[in-house]
């Protein structure tokens, strides 16, 4: 009698069916709301620090604290669909704002009147790009997710984290001395400084260089301030300190150019190109080295495979029996990775639906027959090309360090080219080629995302495509908050200005600035940020040598930074460091008050911007004369004994460090 042949394997074997379809719609409810919330709250801190870090582990936290006691063995599966759900929105953001204000920032530096954020254009491009990216991600999760010589290092710090909630239920992180005193710490210190009862900085250090001699008189300063700021210090404490320094190194550059141009007369956007050629540079030598290094280890592989092969082989003509200390490479189940029609016809119908809408709102924008055609093309091969990068990239190095910057900026110069080459020029061709940019950022740090959650998701134990309608629900309530979240800030502190800077948009604002309105590039300090890039590149050669991660990426990202924001990161990532005096190190209150920083600010930023559109008056006056110089030092201190103090306890989160 011929055996009955089993059905495939599509969950874990212990794992009851109907408990697994509860959980799995709780997990995806709670990301979903932790999506809107975390999508609409890191706006701000986006424009204003430049870097969005990797919130999953951040979900997990909540999701633990919030079900950890009521859960029981259904905690694991809810984590792992909480943290793809819940992460959809944060990558929205970061598509966004690195380049909707480009428009504003342009309209500013031409002296016109800065318009509005068009709620509908915007969102139109950033469902476009939630769509494409969710699904070409989707088709290469397979590739992604086999490759071993990828670390994944957030999608393990998940993984631990998951891990531990489930069987050391008991070990639940303390709330009130990390997240909470987080929130509160953040939005205080947010509403002194919005008021003007305490200087946002707490000191600048001036130094002139070069004054000696005759040069004296055209040395630049290089002015290096000391900022109480909840947004740079909590970003700062989820950083590793090698890539905090490479940053605030790069502030310094900033410095120094920002100096030397008002000593030379040169123009005040001269630092962003210095800090773009360095990008570009960091960025290329990094598609190199992801490429040799990708061969080499495919090479090892298949080197170990066909060993092991051997192996087998030999002792199958012995008739060894069992195969005792034949080597074994790590695998996972083929059904974690298999998917149904349906699934290949969701992805298919979101790449489709991403297409139309990108079209679409090419035609709302005027574009000629011939632009539609061509920018709609270039633009859908480079989010495929681009966002299949990003995620391998995200998974190389992690989302947070992930440069998202640079292979945004490469795209942004391809469809520039091509819009110049069909006619396009003037603020009508920025106008028409931005919210394409827009569209391609989304779907990369959709696809910068989603491949270390899937992951996540292959670690833990579960079949991938479980968590894809999580992840596109998660994308897509993004799509929606981010673009009215960006109006209100818009409208209470202008994109572009000191308040929300933007430092990402203001470098694409300067490149589209030249190429379509002055139509000439500054070759100087293009060639001295391309020379900064080499010596960021001996930096990071050096350092893998070494078995240290000195990104060549973050120090050129660094350079387009203000030097606040490197100084303030720098501040926190050592507070974080001390305690455990390893790189990377960190405990999950330490996670949790790094969290709670951010969010507190950019909670308080929202508020109080609400309250202006509304017409209430805001109050403000001298700093010295309302709380005295001494508060705001005293506030820093707090905030970093904070971060000292919950990372310095409990255990260690290994691997959570981005």
């Amino acid at each position: 009698m011929a055996a009955q042949r089993k059905p495939p394997q599509t969950a874990p074997a212990n794992e009851d069916p109907e408990q697994a379809a509860r959980v799995s719609r709780l997990g995806l409810v709670f990301g979903l709301i932790v999506s809107v919330l975390l999508g609409a709250a890191l706006v701000v801190p986006a424009a204003k620090a430049g870097i969005t870090p990797g919130v999953s582990p951040v979900v997990v936290l909540f999701g633990w604290v919030a079900f950890g006691a009521a859960l029981g063995p259904g905690l694991k599966r809810f984590l792992a669909i909480a943290q793809v759900t819940g992460s959809g929105g944060a990558a929205v953001t970061a598509g966004v704002v690195f380049t909707a204000p480009v428009l504003q920032i342009i309209a500013s530096n031409q002296g016109s009147v800065v318009p509005a954020v068009n709620i509908g254009l915007l969102t139109l491009g950033s469902v476009s790009g939630a769509l494409l990216g969710f699904g070409f991600v989707g088709f290469a999760t397979s590739r992604f997710l086999t490759d071993k010589s990828l670390p994944a290092p957030e999608a393990v710090a998940c993984d631990r984290m998951i891990r531990t909630a489930v069987e050391r239920p008991d070990e639940r992180p303390a709330l009130g001395i990390s997240l909470v005193a987080g929130l509160i710490g953040g939005a205080l210190v947010t509403l002194v400084t919005t008021f003007n009862w305490i200087a946002a900085t707490v000191y600048t250090f001036h130094l002139r260089v070069f004054a000696r001699g005759d040069a004296a008189a055209g040395a630049p300063d290089v002015n290096i301030p000391i900022p109480v700021s909840p947004i740079y210090l909590g970003i700062g404490a989820l950083l590793t300190l090698p890539t905090a320094i490479l940053i605030f190194a790069g502030g310094l550059v900033n410095s120094f150019t920002q100096g030397y141009s008002a000593s030379h007369a040169m123009p005040s956007t001269t630092y962003r190109w210095v800090g773009g050629a360095a990008m570009t540079v960091a960025v290329l030598y990094s598609l190199v080295m992801y490429v040799v290094e990708g061969r080499r280890k495919a090479k090892a592989d298949h080197e170990k495979s066909a060993a092991r092969h051997e192996s087998l082989m030999t002792a199958a003509r012995a008739d060894a029996g069992p195969r005792v200390g034949v080597p074994e490479l790590t695998t996972f189940p083929d059904w974690q990775l298999r998917q149904s029609r349906g699934i290949k016809q969701l992805l298919w119908a979101c790449i489709g639906a991403g297409t139309v809408l990108m079209l679409v709102m090419l035609g709302l924008l005027g574009a000629p027959p011939l632009a539609l055609a061509v920018l709609g093309a270039v633009a859908l091969v480079l989010a495929f090309l681009l966002s299949g990068l990003g995620g391998l990239l995200s998974l190389q190095v992690g989302a947070s360090a992930s440069p998202v910057s640079g292979t945004v900026f490469m795209g942004l110069l391809v469809l520039s080219v091509t819009a110049l080459s069909i006619g396009l020029a003037g603020l009508a061709g920025v106008a028409i080629l931005v919210p394409l940019v827009v569209a391609t950022c989304v779907a990369i740090c959709a696809a910068n995302d989603s491949s270390q959650d899937y992951k996540t998701v292959q670690l833990t134990g579960f079949k991938v495509t479980d968590s894809f309608p999580g992840h596109l629900l998660g994308l897509l309530a993004g799509a929606l908050v981010v673009p009215a979240t960006l109006s209100m800030a818009h409208a209470a502190y202008t994109l572009g200005s000191p308040a929300l800077p933007c430092p990402q948009a203001g470098f694409f604002s300067t490149v589209l600035q030249s190429l379509f309105l002055d139509a000439q590039i500054p070759w100087g300090p293009v060639g001295v940020g391309a020379c900064l890039g080499l010596l960021a590149i001996g930096m990071d050669a050096f350092g893998r040598s070494r078995g240290l991660i000195l990104s060549a990426l973050a120090f050129a990202v660094g350079i387009y930074l203000t030097p606040a924001a490197g100084v303030g990161m720098m501040l926190g990532a050592l507070a974080r460091w001390l305690p455990k005096r390893k790189l990377g190190a960190s405990t999950h209150e330490g996670v949790l008050i790094a969290a709670g920083l951010i969010t507190g600010e950019a909670i308080c930023q929202l508020a109080l911007g609400g309250m202006i559109l509304s017409g209430v008056a805001m109050p403000s006056g001298d700093g010295a004369a309302k709380l005295g110089d001494f508060i705001g030092p005293i506030l820093l201190g707090v905030i970093l004994v904070l971060i000292y103090r919950n990372n310095a306890k409990g255990r260690a989160a290994e691997g959570a460090g981005h």
